[in-house]
């Protein structure tokens, strides 16, 4: 075997052996004082073969792990993007929920209480200025009879009924502070059922 044909062996790396390469297979060859059909071509083109094959090795695994690397943030930014997307729509829903909640269960009886006493402040100031208008004397009582009474009644009712509601609700899920609720919804029921009894009678 000649060292041409050997020298053709480079094939076997999967591209020709570059002239570098091909020089330095020859300089070895000729530091051993080897012959153009000598027997150790064939292992020098072998050794030749690896040394090659390593060399080029760190760049391979470099290319493979830049990939699987790559790959892997791809995955891990579409993931966080997704979680972020999560997380955003589950903070809007709770601040609406909230919202709600702060809305209907704190505003709407204090709405209802304040309404109550407006109305009931109105119907004293109109006793009071009747009896003072005319000098007769009528018991504080007449007020309930006045349609004020029956708005106020029906009010405290109206409350009575939403606070209960909202505490079952609260009591339901698990919260605590349901007890306070239902202490609101009692008292306005009862409220409005004294007032109801006082203006039927």
């Amino acid at each position: 075997m000649s060292m041409d044909s050997v020298i053709d062996l480079g094939k076997a790396c999967g591209r020709k052996l570059s002239e570098t390469e091909t020089a330095r297979l020859r300089e070895v060859g000729n530091s051993l004082n080897l012959r153009e059909d000598d027997a150790l071509w064939p292992l020098l083109a072998a050794m030749e073969y690896q040394r090659v094959y390593y060399e080029a090795l760190p760049e391979k695994i470099a290319a493979a792990s830049k990939t699987i690397m790559d790959g892997m943030a791809a995955a891990a930014e579409k993931e966080t993007a997704a979680a972020q997307a999560r997380l955003t729509d589950s903070v809007v829903q709770e601040a609406q929920n909230l919202a709600s909640k702060i809305q209907y269960a704190r505003l709407a009886p204090m709405g209802l209480l304040a309404l109550i006493c407006l109305l009931a402040y109105g119907s004293l100031m109109l006793w009071a200025g009747f009896r003072i208008e005319t000098g007769r004397d009528i018991p504080l009582a007449a007020v309930l009879h006045m349609p004020s009474g029956w708005l106020i009644s029906g009010l405290c009712l109206a409350a009575g009924m939403f606070c209960g509601g909202v505490a079952a609700t609260e009591f339901a899920e698990g919260e605590t502070g349901w007890w306070k609720k239902g202490i609101m919804a009692f008292g306005f029921t009862m409220a409005g059922a004294m007032l109801c009894v006082k203006l039927i009678c």
